[in-house]
């Protein structure tokens, strides 16, 4: 057996390092690699053995750690908007894939298993994938991770309800039925009550605390386990009931690396069941289902967007992370198994249909922004008045971003608020800025269309607080064509943009690192529409930088 351990995480490894290297998700990697061991190891009691125990132990310790991150603040910080989109996706995508299912031949019971599973989206690859992209401080970024946790509390409440729907002789008895319903209520309350009084002790020493968290989940697991109601509830139950602790977090963090290594054996124990001689049954039915999830599900997602306040670039980008399916999505079928409500060849349909629309989705998102640019005359799409208004008022001064460094100028425009426009790409800010007093508009500052909507002619003062080197420079470019003798002031985090900034005309560069607004807004308060008085302070910041460059302060300024 252990030789058997070995050549899987050689394999493992091998193919891993292979994804690595064509930048798709690690998570394919590890199913194909569990389709040649379970097809390699195909008569081996003991790989099996092994390898769904392991499995077991990944999806208890994954689930563990979501309850321990499922603390109250993250519903509020979702909101609203998030809310409505997971919630109308869910139940839109969830109906159109059983119908699709229904019609490829599965009877009702499979078919809403696969409709569920279609509808999940990747919480984990996303969030890569919008972090890699350097947007999840963007609009559509924070709108795609509010409504993937929308999508992850509906999964689990589905996973916490489906044992007790077994069809099997698994099924648990009325009376294990409520003592297992109570205990759902009664182990958080208790755990509430009493182990904050032990959390001091148990984080003095960081072993004790490890070896605590995994005994106080596996026996809540083992628990529900017993009851039949299976691990996955326990060990949900587990995390939440220690969420509330102030070491909760030190716990996930602890755990992690435990839960990434079982969890490599899960989608491992996933790939496994993919058998060469299943192919010929679900390869048609996997692509079909494949594309639904593509193609299908982003055009659901535009459906649910377009009567919503988002610019057509934000619709397009956040229709394209609902492109995949979740590990939810294994852990679903892998449950509906156990639970005898569908057979076992739904886990080799769905590892397939993870492949391919992990790959598809990962390349269809990083290549978004060039499939936009190409396609946007051809989507349908109308701008919404209140987003993209023409400017018919003539503003002097312009802000770009009124976040951190943006709310500093605010305090010396506020005498002048008549004379200045703030333009957000985040729909709260916005509220919060016009309850202020403050002109506000929404709108994304990379796209040319909404900047030729600005009148930009007018402005004789455009500051930009955006860090991002590409929005600035069209910023300054499209500012600088109508206004050569306006006055243009961005931010940088890097000296050589900086520096490229300046050679392209920029009047200021704010450096946070060197110097912090509350220092910029003084300079655009003495100075205001005095171009020379920036050439003076110009040139002495110009040689600043190229010294720092020679110094080698190429990094980013953080």
């Amino acid at each position: 057996m252990f030789i058997q351990f070995s050549i899987i995480f050689l394999i493992t490894l091998l193919l891993t390092l292979v994804f690595k290297k064509i930048n798709q998700p690690l998570i394919v990697g590890y199913i194909i690699a569990g389709i040649l061991l379970g097809n390699l190891f195909v008569n081996s009691a003991d790989f099996k053995n092994l390898i769904n125990f392991m499995a077991e132990l990944g999806v208890a310790l994954m689930l563990f750690i979501v309850g321990l991150e499922l603390k109250l603040k993250n519903l509020k910080e979702i909101g609203k908007l998030s809310l409505v989109i997971g919630i109308l996706q869910e139940v839109l995508t969830i109906i159109s894939g059983v119908i699709l299912a229904y019609l490829l031949g599965f009877n009702l019971i499979e078919s809403i298993y696969l409709g569920l599973a279609l509808s999940f989206s990747s919480t984990i690859l996303m969030v890569k994938l919008i972090s890699d992209k350097g947007d999840l401080e963007k609009f559509y970024g924070k709108l795609a991770v509010g409504f993937l946790i929308v999508q992850d509390l509906i999964t689990i409440l589905i996973l916490l309800t489906l044992p007790f729907f077994s069809l099997s002789e698994i099924t648990t008895s009325p009376h294990k039925f409520l003592i297992g319903l109570c205990l759902i209520f009664i182990i958080p309350v208790v755990s509430y009550r009493f182990l904050p009084k032990s959390e001091k002790f148990l984080a003095e020493t960081p072993e004790l605390l490890f070896t605590f968290a995994i005994t106080f989940a596996l026996i809540i697991s083992s628990i529900f386990k017993q009851l039949s109601l299976g691990i996955e509830i326990g060990a949900l139950i587990a995390g939440v009931s220690l969420s509330s602790l102030k070491i909760s977090t030190e716990i996930a963090s602890k755990l992690k690396p435990v839960r990434d290594f079982f969890l490599i054996l899960f989608f491992v124990y996933l790939g496994s069941n993919v058998f060469v001689s299943y192919l010929d049954d679900i390869l048609i039915k996997a692509i079909i289902l494949s594309l639904f999830v593509l193609i299908f599900n982003p055009i659901i997602m535009w459906l649910i967007i377009s009567p919503l306040k988002i610019s057509k670039k934000s619709a397009f980008l956040l229709s394209l992370t609902s492109g995949q399916i979740s590990e939810f999505s294994f852990i679903l079928i892998n449950l509906g198994v156990a639970l005898s409500h569908i057979n076992k060849e739904f886990i080799s349909l769905i590892s397939l249909i993870g492949i391919i629309t992990f790959l598809g989705s990962t390349y269809l998102f990083s290549k978004g922004e060039e499939i936009y640019e190409k396609s946007k005359r051809f989507i349908p799409y109308k701008e919404k008045p209140e987003i993209f208004e023409i400017v018919q008022k003539p503003f002097e001064i312009i802000l770009f971003g009124c976040d951190r460094i943006g709310y500093s100028f605010l305090k010396i425009f506020s005498n002048t608020k008549e004379k200045l426009l703030i333009v957000d790409y985040n729909l709260e800010k916005i509220n919060e800025i016009e309850n202020l007093g403050f002109n506000a508009l929404y709108g994304d500052a990379s796209e040319i269309e909404f900047l030729n909507a600005l009148n930009l002619q007018n402005a004789k003062l455009v500051i930009s607080t955006i860090p991002d080197f590409q929005t600035n420079f069209l910023i300054l470019e499209e500012f600088k064509k109508k206004n050569e003798n306006g006055v243009f002031i961005c931010t940088s985090y890097k000296v050589e943009d900086a520096l490229r900034l300046y050679e392209s005309g920029a009047d200021y560069v704010i450096t946070p690192h060197f110097l912090g607004g509350e220092h910029a807004s003084h300079i655009v308060e003495d100075f205001m529409f005095n171009k020379k008085e920036y050439e003076k302070i110009k040139e002495a910041e110009i040689n600043k930088l190229k010294e720092r460059a020679k110094l080698g302060h190429q990094h980013p300024i953080s």
